[in-house]
């Protein structure tokens, strides 16, 4: 399950970050008081949140990074390719773009591991 798609544990209310463009969530558990503190702190810290992934450029890959670990004894398993028709094509290739712009992955040639990709509708609806 991907993050985009979990639902909160409990019901939540919008927080405007700035103005009604950037706006987050609260859990309506958490107390009045403390909701009172905590979204001063957010609207002033607005600019440390990434609201895309060319926000966070930045990320030196000393921090995080994946790579693609085999043994050379291991014997690649692939996948057939499946077309993935003109939509999801084109969806693909516009989200591995920003990735790519954002500097998130790199191409990578692993020729005898390929796999297909799998595509997601998010809640709303993109």
């Amino acid at each position: 399950m991907t993050v985009a798609m979990m639902k909160p544990k409990e019901e939540t209310r919008l927080v405007p970050l700035l103005g009604e463009i950037k706006v987050t969530r609260l859990g309506t558990s958490l107390s009045a008081q403390d909701a009172k503190l905590i979204s001063p702190m957010l609207q002033e810290n607005v600019g440390v949140f990434a609201w895309t992934a060319a926000d966070m450029l930045a990320v030196d890959p000393s921090i995080i990074v994946h790579k693609l670990s085999t043994f050379k004894d291991v014997r690649p398993i692939t996948q057939k390719k499946r077309k993935l028709g003109n939509e999801k094509r084109v969806a693909a290739r516009e989200e591995a773009e920003k990735l790519l712009q954002a500097r998130f992955i790199q191409e990578a040639h692993y020729t005898t591991w390929p796999t297909n990709v799998v595509l997601v509708r998010k809640p709303n609806r993109k």
